[in-house]
């Protein structure tokens, strides 16, 4: 008799019933979690950047906020700062880029406290707090909050990672922090629009992913990871994914072409020439290969340290990293990881498109891409607040990868944060980091501790060379009252310029410098010299031409002197010293009214600058208008207090 499959009986589902009580219970039970979690988060990423409240203006800060027009007129510059390009409130540029958000914030600063560094590292500091709770809320969101200990522990990871110190600790990156935190609010409010279908959800993420671009332009990247997110992450419903792609591409076309009509107005949306100093790969004369081999060498430096952050340097200016080839080793190893991450990647996907090895690695390759001066040229060789969106991929990867370690439990899965081998490789990673993050924030204390620990680890950098020795020649010397010491001051400054300039002999910033030193130290001849080398490189430099212009002033070229200022102001009309200096041109050749008449427009550029004022005291006593040059000198006593 043939054997007869034996079928076994099949028991009915049968549904527990679960009282409302049970129901809110757990609802309060989660949402407590996540909300210790959160908060645990942000306690950790207060203190590690707490430190930062002590520090001042630092390297871009001064073009960005101290030394920026637009800034120091506060809340009324607010519509022109909407509609202006970004550097435009300290110098004119033919290729400028369209960044307002984080100026409008540094203006209503301005407004509210002045010139203090304090309220502005204050702000980084809650923006970074947000950002990194954002991020959790968002991971434990996308894995449908069965990996929320993972979550936190790639949140833990990117709060505490040492190479986010440049982004928090200059707080110039305001940009990146704003840019950081829309995006994950934006990506936070489309996942609740997935689950509830709310077309409100949908125009606030839209709104944010706006913002998010109006603080900088490099979140364009998301327009890869948008789609990545919501057609196989969380892909419910197709239908709404399509919406949040549709919404997100629309508002880039919004942004981008904003952006574009406003450089444009300003002719400052030119395809020029990357200065050699900044990007050390727009060298005409290196060959292609070679510059390939760099970036990818470059590539593998920003992967080395995501896992080893040391040594850090504010800026990888030429010539910190020397060409190279595919000869090198290093080059063919970082081709390899980059190769093997693509690979890797892709097969998981394939495999499984909801693979969180795979979404970690896609975040890093996607945000980085941007960066890799391979398809085209950026406006630096390399930096480490290029890291601060690839390196949620990287935290990814790391936080699943311990899930892996502790055994791949599926839950919410808080065991993993008590398993041995996990806190035996966590622990002493975020204590190191920890430690190195709160350090690294003491050397972006000011300019001078950032600038000497920076050269140690970098000393062929053109910039820090230049930076260093500006340093020396304008705040040290000041502060210096013993002749003697005053004097090896002076000249270690004029040596790290030097240097600067062996580096890199076409830097016009290092050579208007050596004019502008030359001319403090009254050696015309020689300020002469580099002035003019300075504007043979650049014409359009205002800092030059006005340098170059007071030469002439005080060689008794009047002409010449005026022509420059007066250059200067044409292309940067909210720049007050030309106005003043031009004035005292006509003083001298006894040109009151016109004279009185530059004077009068520098009060109305900058009203806070007080030597307008003393010089309409002298032109009003020369003209013997008593009454007006009294009134002027009160003013100026007054401004003194």
């Amino acid at each position: 008799m043939a054997n007869k499959r034996i079928k076994k009986p099949v028991h009915a589902h049968i549904p527990v019933a679960i009282t409302g009580a049970q129901r809110q219970e757990e609802k309060y039970s989660g949402f407590s979690m996540n909300l210790k979690f959160a908060l645990l988060l942000g306690l950790i990423s207060c203190i590690v950047y707490a430190n930062t409240l002590n520090n001042g203006y630092t390297l871009d800060d001064c073009a960005a906020i101290r030394d920026n027009a637009f800034v120091k007129k506060g809340i009324t510059s607010i519509p022109k700062l909407l509609f202006t390009p970004y550097h435009r409130g300290s110098f004119a540029t033919s290729n400028d880029l369209y960044r307002p958000l984080s100026l409008v914030m540094f203006a209503v600063e301005y407004q509210l406290f002045g010139y203090n560094p304090a309220p502005g590292h204050f702000f980084n500091i809650l923006l970074f707090v947000c950002s990194v709770i954002l991020l959790f809320l968002f991971l434990d969101q996308l894995f449908e909050r069965k990996k929320t200990a993972v979550a936190f522990l790639a949140s833990l990871l990117f709060a505490v990672h040492p190479i986010h110190t440049e982004v928090v600790a200059n707080i110039k990156s305001r940009d990146e922090l704003l840019c950081f935190f829309f995006a994950f609010l934006s990506l936070n409010i489309f996942l609740k629009y997935i689950n509830t279908g709310k077309l409100t959800q949908l125009l606030a993420g839209a709104f944010c992913f706006f913002l998010s671009l109006m603080s900088k332009e490099s979140v364009i990247t998301f327009l890869a990871v948008i789609p990545l997110i919501f057609l196989f992450y969380r892909n419910e419903n197709i239908g709404k994914s399509i919406y949040v792609i549709l919404w997100t591409a629309l508002v880039a076309i919004i942004f981008l072409t904003i952006r574009y009509f406003v450089l444009n107005f300003y002719h400052a949306n030119e395809i020029t020439n990357i200065p050699m100093i900044d990007n050390a790969l727009s060298n005409p004369n290196i060959p292609y290969d070679s510059r390939i081999a760099t970036a990818i060498l470059i590539l593998g430096y920003y992967v080395k340290l995501i896992f080893i952050p040391y040594p850090l340097i504010c800026d990888y200016a030429y010539n910190t990293i020397p060409y190279s080839s595919f000869s090198n080793p290093a080059v063919l190893i970082s081709l390899a990881v980059y190769i093997f991450l693509a690979v890797f990647s892709i097969r998981f996907f394939l495999k499984n498109h909801k693979n969180p090895f795979a979404f970690g690695i896609f975040f890093f390759l996607i945000t980085i891409s941007l960066f890799s001066n391979i398809p085209f040229l950026i406006g630096t060789t390399m930096g480490e607040r290029l890291l601060f969106f690839p390196s949620v991929g990287f935290c990814v990867t790391i936080a699943f990868l311990m899930e892996k370690v502790a055994g791949g439990m599926n839950e919410t899965n808080r065991s993993i944060l008590t398993n041995k081998t996990v806190l035996g490789i966590l622990i002493p990673v975020a204590i190191i980091f920890f430690v190195m993050t709160i350090h690294r924030n003491s050397e972006w204390v000011d300019n001078y501790t950032l600038y000497s620990s920076d050269i140690k680890n970098a000393p062929q950098s053109g910039k820090l060379n230049f930076w260093l020795g500006l340093e020396l020649l304008t705040i040290k010397a000041k502060e210096e009252k013993d002749p003697s010491k005053l004097k090896q001051i002076k000249e270690a400054g004029l040596n790290y310029i030097y240097k600067s300039v062996a580096i890199y002999p076409d830097f016009e910033i290092a050579q208007s410098e050596l004019c502008a030193a030359y001319f403090r130290n009254g050696q015309y001849d020689s300020a002469e010299i580099h002035g003019e080398k300075a504007i043979s490189l650049n014409p359009t430099s205002v800092i030059t031409l006005n340098n170059l212009a007071s030469v002439y002033y005080n060689k008794k070229k009047y002409d010449r002197a005026m022509a420059m200022y007066k250059n200067a102001i044409k292309l940067l009309p909210d720049f007050v010293d030309p106005y003043t200096n031009v004035a005292t041109c006509y003083l001298n050749l006894g040109k009151l009214d016109s004279g009185i008449y530059y004077l009068n427009k520098a009060i109305s550029v900058d009203p806070t600058f007080n030597r307008s004022y003393e010089y309409l005291a002298m032109a009003y006593k020369t003209a013997g208008k008593l009454d007006s040059a009294k009134k002027y000198e009160a003013i100026a006593q007054k401004n003194k207090k």
